[in-house]
C-alpha cells in the first residue's frame, strides 16, 4: 500500500482519520488532526521518512472540519520551535488557503516564517484536484486528490458523500482510499449504497482501502469475504 495512516477515524472517534506518505526526505501528511498531531509530536519524524532524516514537512488538506486540519497549528508552532523542519500547506483552492491563512495567522500566531501555503497542484505528488460533495456548508470547498507516489497512482476521496466525482480516475491499478459509513447521514459514503460498487471495482483488480470510519467492527465484518481491506495503520 501507498499510504499509511496515524487513524482511520471519523469525527467522533478518538483517532481521527489523517494518512501520510514518504519521499526522501519529504513527509507528506494528508490532513492532520489533534490526535494524529500527539502521535507524530512523540514518535519524532525521522522513523517516517525514507532518508531517515525529515527536512520539509508538507501538509495536504481536503476541506476544512476540524477533526481534518485541528492538528495544524500545533504542527506549525512545533515544527519551528522543537524541530526546525519548515511546513509547507497544500490547499485545493484559494477559498481554503485563504481561510487556513487567516486561522493560522491572526487565530493561532503562528509565526510567519514557520509555514508557506501553495496550491497542491504545484506539488509533485498531485495528478489531479477532484472536488467533491460533503456537506452543504462546504459546498465547493471539499475535495480529494489523484496522487501519484512513486509512479503508482492513489485515489484519495476525503470526506465525500459520492464516488461519482472519483470514477473517471480509477484504474485497474489504483489503490482507492475511500471513507465508508454505517450511518446514513447523507454527507457521508453510505456503505449500504456503495458496498456493492467497492465489491465490483475490488474485483476488477482495484485495490480498496477504507477509511474516515465510524464503526470498524461492522465495516471489517461487511467486506469480510472480500480482498477489501481497512486503511493500514502505522
Amino acid at each position: 500500500m501507498l499510504l499509511r495512516f496515524f487513524g482511520r477515524g471519523s469525527a467522533f472517534t478518538d483517532e481521527h482519520n489523517s494518512a501520510f506518505f514518504s519521499d526522501g526526505g519529504s513527509l507528506v501528511l494528508i490532513d492532520h488532526s489533534i490526535s494524529a498531531f500527539n502521535k507524530l509530536r512523540k514518535l519524532g519524524t525521522d522513523r517516517f521518512t525514507e532518508s531517515g532524516k525529515t527536512d520539509r514537512i508538507c501538509v495536504l488538506v481536503t476541506h476544512t472540519h476540524s477533526d481534518h486540519i485541528s492538528g495544524i497549528p500545533l504542527l506549525v508552532h512545533y515544527a519551528f520551535y522543537v524541530w526546525d523542519i519548515p511546513v509547507t500547506i497544500a490547499v485545493p483552492s484559494d477559498e481554503v488557503g485563504e481561510q487556513l491563512r487567516y486561522c493560522l495567522a491572526n487565530v493561532e500566531g503562528c509565526d510567519e516564517q514557520a509555514y508557506s501555503i501553495v496550491p497542491a497542484d504545484s506539488l509533485d505528488w498531485v495528478e489531479k484536484v477532484i472536488p467533491t460533495k460533503h456537506v452543504p456548508s462546504l459546498d465547493g470547498r471539499c475535495f480529494g486528490y489523484l496522487l501519484n507516489i512513486r509512479g503508482k497512482k492513489a485515489i484519495y476521496t476525503g470526506d465525500t458523500n459520492t464516488l461519482v466525482p472519483f470514477l473517471p480516475y480509477i484504474g485497474d491499478d489504483t489503490e482507492l482510499y475511500t471513507e465508508i459509513s454505517v450511518v446514513d447521514s447523507g454527507v457521508h459514503l453510505f456503505l449500504g449504497d456503495n458496498a456493492e460498487q467497492l465489491k465490483a471495482l475490488s474485483e476488477k483488480g482495484v485495490k480498496v482501502f477504507l477509511m474516515h470510519l465510524d464503526d470498524e467492527q461492522f465495516i471489517e465484518n461487511a467486506f469480510r469475504d472480500t480482498d477489501i481491506s481497512l486503511a493500514p495503520l502505522f
